[in-house]
């Protein structure tokens, strides 16, 4: 871009900004902000206003919330919402609308509005956006008033699996915390905890949530047979990965199964799946007239010797062929 262009995108921006926003720009930085070169997430392209207008102002709001630009901003969440808008409305950029979404969801630098916050995830999602459609997808599973729309589970299930398709990771915990619990989809346990397995690999923001989930699965046995030792397992994962309630959560795991005190140290010795405080209690949960451990212990070590055969016949198999 030539000065004088460059002098004249710089006075429009900062006269728009004003008008729409109330923030006044210093001229100086309001050209540092119009000569950044941006590197859009994902596809690493370089970005100017020049050469992709919707990009670089959706790109150039991310950065301005991210604070990477190494420029003080007043009211920059203002700003922020600005560029957003900038890059849905005036040049229909898909990841503008989804974000231009996102602010009117938040209230970041906006007033907070359900209904337009729904109403530009469903123009990004129309134009393909993953993000937009895996927020679209819980907005219609959660029933909420605010954003005037019906619930429609089913519609929020199948948005969430086209995002998952796209290659959107988040979505991924999404779809199977809904196997999990029935929603938009036929209840699947198994399923779920197969595709929290699955969110852990992809080691992103929705870790823990996944570690976290793992660890109630055991703890109830959905999906799983019920093991508190994997529980455990599981729990002190989510909060080596950050879950602000899982050490909460495993002082729970690890109460004795007979008199419920905590610390429990002592596994069974026989199934290694529940925890005692000490032998006594061990004894004691082993032959009571109700819930005795003594059957269940039976059972578990009979499924795990099922497993170990399993385990190697399919190993002989495997080194036959």
């Amino acid at each position: 871009m030539d000065p004088e262009a460059r002098r004249r995108a710089c006075v429009a921006f900062r006269v728009k900004l004003s008008r729409d926003t109330g923030v006044n720009l210093d001229a100086t930085v309001c050209e540092a902000l119009l000569g950044f070169e941006l590197t859009c997430t994902g596809s690493g392209e370089e970005v100017s206003l020049q050469s992709n207008p919707g990009l670089f102002y959706a790109s150039l709001g991310a950065a301005i919330a991210k604070q990477s630009l190494a420029l003080v901003l007043p009211d920059h969440e203002k700003v922020e919402w600005w560029c957003y808008r900038e890059a849905a409305e005036v040049h229909e950029h898909p990841g503008g609308m989804g974000a231009l979404g996102d602010c009117y969801y938040t209230g970041q630098g906006v007033t907070e509005d359900l209904a337009q916050a729904f109403f530009w995830f469903q123009k990004a999602a129309d134009l393909g956006d993953a993000a937009s459609k895996a927020t679209l997808g819980v907005i219609l599973l959660h029933f909420d008033p605010r954003a005037r729309v019906a619930k429609d589970a089913a519609r929020g299930f199948a948005l969430l699996r086209e995002a998952v398709d796209q290659g959107y990771g988040p979505a991924l915990y999404l779809v199977a915390q809904c196997y999990l619990k029935g929603e938009g989809v036929e209840k699947d346990a198994v399923h779920g905890v197969s595709l929290m397995r699955q969110v852990i690999n992809q080691e992103d923001a929705t870790k823990a949530g996944a570690e976290r989930a793992l660890t109630i699965c055991y703890m109830e046995g959905r999906g799983v047979e019920a093991d508190t030792v994997q529980a455990a397992l599981w729990c002190q994962k989510a909060a080596t990965s950050g879950d602000a309630g899982a050490n909460e959560l495993l002082a729970r795991i690890r109460k004795c199964d007979y008199c419920g005190s905590t610390p429990a140290r002592q596994l069974c010795n026989r199934c290694l799946k529940v925890r005692y405080c000490n032998h006594q209690c061990q004894l004691a949960h082993w032959d009571r007239e109700t819930d005795a451990h003594k059957g269940p212990c039976k059972e578990h070590r009979r499924r795990a010797a099922e497993a170990s055969q399993q385990e190697a016949g399919g190993a002989s198999t495997s080194a036959l062929q």
